[in-house]
């Protein structure tokens, strides 16, 4: 176990990294920043699946209702 750190090293120092120069395109280079829009101004997500939430609600009740009987100095 304690050997993997330095391999994992070694193994990382023996990858092929491609070299990133002149991989963007002038167009690229040259193109305005995007717009950015306030988080405000998204549309809210829309979530039609009620059904399956019902079943999970009432699955985690039962498991809190669980929880709650079990006795914490039985336990120890």
């Amino acid at each position: 176990m304690r050997h993997t750190l330095p391999f994992l090293l070694i193994l990382a120092a023996c990858a092929d990294i491609p070299a990133l120069e002149g991989t963007v395109t002038e167009a690229a280079r040259s193109a305005p920043y995007p717009r950015l829009a306030p988080l405000a101004d998204q549309p809210a997500l829309i979530t039609t699946e009620t059904d399956g939430m019902d079943d999970r609600i009432a699955a985690l009740q039962r498991r809190a209702a669980a929880l709650r009987a079990i006795d914490p100095g039985a336990l120890q």
